[in-house]
């Protein structure tokens, strides 16, 4: 007995996020706490490192948490 086997093929296309490239800024840039040497990263728009980051406290719905 043949059974007549079709075969089937799927297509799709692939993530690819966004078409415009990531904000990157300037290589080569240092922590501005005194004494740190942590390099920033070029998508980091801070100037400082995460270690180094002044805390910011959000605002939820209107009312200060601290």
């Amino acid at each position: 007995m043949t059974t007549d086997v079709t075969e089937r093929v799927v297509r799709g296309t692939s993530l690819s996020g966004s078409d415009r490239p990531s904000r990157s800024f300037g290589a080569g840039r240092v922590c501005r706490e005194l004494g740190c040497t942590t390099k920033l990263s070029i998508y980091n728009n801070g100037k400082y490192c995460y270690q180094h980051e002044p805390m910011a406290v959000p605002r939820t719905r209107g009312k200060k948490i601290a």
